[in-house]
């Protein structure tokens, strides 16, 4: 693509810098969770508006779709940005930390949603040069299972216009602001809860004989749960059970009625993951059965494995080389962690995409009391995201 396009990209996002760092730190300050994200989509539903955008909201209930139409029809490419934040107190000291109790921005959502705001802004001075349509998702929930994408796809957000392509960027504190980090086919995992109940028969810790004894059945579970992954499948397949959670007893001496399991079920293989479900439940009911106690199991079913297309993410590995440098440009490792962007890449050829976004100073992960962001990470971002829109708008 012409070389002025990029200086002009660079320039604009230069330019209105000040105004997407002032958007993120006033999200940041005012951090809403899942499904409660009114203050944030108002903010974005009246940014996009000023830009002249057709603008849907309440879409999935806090939902915002924003539509800029170029000069000609064309294909569409849709790019989104989570807007929820986590239930965590902040501990940064920033001047603008979270003066929501309870509440932080700890993840970057804060950032995705201005960055997606500043493509808008940057995308809206090349309307005349763009053959087809740019739609702005701003989701609510990604944080928390079932998500808000699953939601959003069934209230339309991939029709109206019917979405060709869609591309997802999240921020990566442990690595430089400005690289671009891509790789095709699986590269977050699924994930889902794991509730298990055993009903025993409590009594005297003094005459276990008498009783069915919760805890001991609790301890051969979990042990014997860790056994799907370490006996009944490819050791080199990538998966993790984890049990973060036994609760039972309020006594040395009483052997109560009842223990409580819960953990996570994480695989980047939907066959496997189906399977697994089976033996949880083969195994809780064998365990529990042996020692005549009763059980109650729940698998949450969350977020399905996210697989990126390989020919768009090999489109955004280019344009990621053409706007940045190839040195600034990786490929990227998957990861265990989970991100409902899966859905619409169910639906749509796409790629999800990680931004560096730390310095020397990032010692803090996504999801830490202590996270920050390198705000010089967003010029980038919104950049990338706004050259990719117009890249492939002229494929």
């Amino acid at each position: 693509m012409n070389q002025s396009v990029q200086n002009k990209i660079f320039q604009i996002a230069e330019k209105i810098f000040p105004k997407i760092v002032s958007i993120r730190r006033k999200i940041h300050q005012y951090p809403e969770l899942a499904f409660e994200e009114y203050r944030t989509s108002k903010l974005v539903a009246q940014t996009l508006k000023s830009l002249g955008l057709k603008v849907e909201t309440g879409i999935a209930k806090t939902g915002v779709i924003g539509v800029l139409e170029g000069v000609k029809k064309g294909r569409v490419v849709a790019f989104r940005a989570d807007m929820d934040a986590l239930p965590l107190q902040e501990q940064t000291n920033l001047p603008f930390a979270s003066k929501i109790p309870g509440k932080m921005h700890a993840c970057g959502h804060d950032a995705h949603t201005a960055m997606l705001l500043g493509s808008a802004m940057i995308l809206k001075q090349f309307q005349n040069q763009l053959n087809g349509t740019v739609k702005f998702i701003f989701q609510p929930s990604e944080e928390k299972n079932p998500g808000g994408a699953n939601q959003m796809i069934k209230e339309g957000v991939l029709n109206n216009p019917k979405v060709d392509y869609i591309f997802g960027l999240h921020v990566r504190p442990d690595a430089e602001a400005g690289t671009i980090f891509l790789k095709d086919g699986p590269l977050m995992a699924s994930s889902d809860e794991i509730y298990i109940k055993i009903k025993g028969r409590g009594g005297h810790g003094a005459r276990p004989h008498f009783t069915i004894d919760p805890v001991i059945i609790a301890s051969e579970i979990v042990l014997a749960l860790q056994k799907i992954t370490s006996r009944f499948f490819d050791p080199i397949e990538p998966r993790v059970l984890t049990i973060a959670s036994i609760h039972a007893g309020t006594a040395t001496n009483i052997i109560p009625d009842e223990a409580t399991i819960s953990g996570t079920l994480r695989t980047m293989n939907e066959e496997w993951r189906k399977k697994a479900w089976k033996m949880i439940e083969q195994i809780v009911k064998g365990i529990t059965s042996t020692y005549g106690a009763g059980y109650e199991l729940k698998i949450s079913r969350g977020y399905p494995v996210l697989i990126n297309d390989p020919e768009m993410t090999e489109f955004a590995k280019q344009k990621a080389i053409e706007l940045l440098g190839k040195e600034k440009v990786f490929e990227a490792k998957p990861v265990m962690g989970a991100e409902d962007f899966a859905y619409y890449l169910q639906k749509v050829p796409g790629c999800f995409i990680w931004l560096g976004a730390g310095d020397k100073n990032s010692k803090h992960d996504i999801h830490s009391s202590k996270f920050t962001i390198n705000e010089e990470a967003m010029k980038y971002g919104s950049s990338f995201l706004t050259y990719l829109a117009i890249s492939i708008l002229s494929k």
